[in-house]
Formats: C-alpha cells, structure tokens, sequence
C-alpha cells in the first residue's frame, strides 16, 4: 500500500478553495481532510495551489515536434517524447492527441503522418516513456473520399475515444468567407452528397463504439443544429456566438482554445474565447496548439472582465473535458479520483507556474 499525504492552504475543489491536507492511497485520493497546517510526514505545500491534473481534449501540438521545420521530419518516437514533455511540465496529465486523416499543414502530409505516429505513441507507450496518458482524438475530414480507408483500422484501438467532424469546403464553416466558383458547382453538389455520407457514417461509428463526437468550426445555427442531429455532444471552436448560442441551446458543451483566450481573441478572425466566456457559451478550455496556455486560460477566467470564481475556472481544462469524454476517473480532486494533481503558484494578475505534476499519486515532473 502505498500512502501520500499533501497539505495545502489552497486546495481547489470543485465548489470551493479550501486549506486541507488529501490522503493518496494507492494512486487515488482517499480523503480530503479540512486543516489549517500539515501534519507529521506531510507534504506542505504551503500556499501554492493544488489542481486537479489537466485534461486536454485538442492538441496539435505532437505534429509540430514531428516536423519542426517546413520538409524536416523527425524521430516520430522522439516527437512524441517531446510532445509529451512539454505536455506534462505545463499540468496536462491526460493529453488527447489530435490526429487528421487528411490534409497538408506546412507541407506535411496528415494521412501519411497519421498512422506513424500512431505507431509512435504506442511505441513509447510500450517501452515506458511517457509520463502523461495518451488518448487519440481523430479528426474526420468529411470531404475525404478516403476517409473511412483511415479510420477503419484505428476502431477497436483502444486509445480512441473521440471524433471529430470537420468540413473545408470553400464557403464553409472557417472559410466561409471564401466564394465558390459557379463553375464548380456540378462538383460541389457530389462533394456536398460525400460530405453528408460521411457524416452519417461517422455518427453511426461514434454511437456504436461510445466515442464522444465533436462538429468542429460550426459557423452558423443550421449547422449547429444537423450537428446536434448526428449526435455531437461537442461544439469544438464555433466560429461566430450564433453557433455557440445554438450549441447552448441544444444542450453540447462547448471547447474554445486557450491561445484565443490568452492572445485576446481568435487569430484568424473566429469568435473570440473571451466573449464566450463573458456570454457564458464556454465550458472547456483546450491547449490547441500551445500546451503551456491552458494553465494562464484558466487562471485568466478569474480576472476582470471575468470574474469566475477559481473552482469554476479551474474545471474547464480539468472536470469539463473529462465529463465531456466519460472520463469519470479523474478532473476533480475528490475522493475515489485519480490522484493526477497539479502544484501551482499562483498571484492575481501574474502567470501562473506549475512547480510540480503528479500522476495516479507519482510524482512526474
């Protein structure tokens, strides 16, 4: 039996911020226990904050450390290794690797990238050297006559447990202020029939297999609503508050970035993170592409012209995303909970620092 017993002044729960010591047992919080200092054998923490561990639900960040340079690939064992790194030093214990099955981002090519580093996270899975765990968060490019070819072999992988739907088409979603050509339009109608086609499909794949599904970039209440239809739980990154007003009402949770909420607002001119919030259409914070900001997202939450409170801001990069994708082990620091805890020291208005990370009760970083 292993047994660890953490005191701090600010221990944040899911209703409150209260000075407690918490009894790890065997990778699981076994008690949290109301006391104004630590006890004999402790770990006093002080007054650094405790968090539950991250969980991030989008992250492109694993390709970046494949191919860091435009043309320049690296080690995919190596990438994930730093991915995972990086990772874990800012807080982020759960990490879903958000994978495309199709496209080109700085002549890289997705779908022969995808299964290497599939293979790659399994790979140093295997031999122990990853400190966060890895999940796979698919997106499902709808427009990609090859799409379920990609899919179909990862569906009993174990590590997916989430899709997502996206669609970039010209006029579409996030580039929908790109015109169509009329002369097209022949071959738009087939690619639009594709389109829905996959769609149908994916939706009857995530309901067979209990995967969370996700529609990605709605733009507009339509959208919302056919995405709603198909089983989406999850409005990923609305691009305009019409879309995110009608995730609201259809009852999805809805995920912005955290570098639109830190940067202050979307850098290719979406809905900005800070007017969800202020709207109350925010319920998850992913790190997106900079795994470090969903630390400052959330403490930032807590700042004018915010003003949540710290449990409330707290819970969108920790309890949201992990209701959200039936992770009902961890998220919180509660007891039966995984012991994925995060130390943190933390002023109003300054950054906050993770001064250490612990997983299942370990201390990882």
């Amino acid at each position: 039996m292993r047994e660890t017993r953490i005191f701090s002044n600010y221990v944040v729960t899911s209703d409150a911020v209260i000075s407690a010591e918490i009894l790890v047992r065997d990778g699981v919080i076994e008690a949290i226990e109301p006391r104004t200092s630590a006890s004999a054998g402790a770990d006093d923490w002080g007054d650094d904050y405790i968090i539950p561990g991250l969980v991030d639900i989008h992250t492109d960040n694993l390709e970046k450390h494949y191919q860091p340079r435009p043309g320049a690939t690296w080690d995919s064992v190596g990438a994930v290794m730093a991915h995972d790194a990086q990772c874990i030093s800012a807080g982020i214990t759960t990490v879903f690797d958000s994978l495309c099955l199709h496209g080109e981002r700085n002549g890289l090519n997705r779908a022969e990238a995808f299964p290497v580093l599939i293979d790659a996270i399994e790979s140093a899975a295997s031999q122990g050297f990853l400190k966060a765990e890895h999940i796979l968060h698919i997106r499902c490019e709808v427009t990609n006559p090859a799409l379920m070819d990609g899919l179909e072999p990862q569906l009993d992988n174990p590590r997916v447990k989430m899709l997502s739907l996206m669609d970039h088409r010209p006029g579409q979603r996030q580039l929908r202020s790109r015109t169509v050509n009329e002369a097209v339009d022949a071959e738009a109608e087939s690619l639009a029939e594709l389109c829905a086609s996959h769609r149908a499909k994916i939706a009857g794949i995530s309901a067979h297999y209990g995967f969370t599904l996700a529609a990605h970039d709605d733009a507009t209440v339509e959208q919302v609503r056919e995405a709603s239809a198909f089983g989406c739980t999850m409005a990923e990154f609305p691009v305009t508050i019409e879309a995110a007003q009608e995730a609201r009402a259809s009852e999805m949770v809805i995920a912005m970035g955290a570098p639109n909420l830190v940067r202050g607002g979307s850098h290719s001119g979406n809905l900005s993170a800070g007017a969800a919030a202020k709207a109350d259409l925010l319920d998850i914070i992913t790190s997106d592409y900079i795994p470090f900001s969903m630390l400052r997202a959330a403490f930032l939450l807590t700042e004018e012209p915010y003003g949540w409170s710290l449990p409330r801001a707290i819970a969108t990069v920790t309890h949201a995303p992990a209701k959200a994708t039936a992770l009902t082990d961890r998220g919180r620091v509660a007891k039966g909970f995984n012991a994925d805890l995060v130390r943190v020291a933390w002023q109003a208005g300054k950054w906050p620092r993770p001064v250490s990370v612990w997983r299942g009760g370990e201390r990882v970083a």
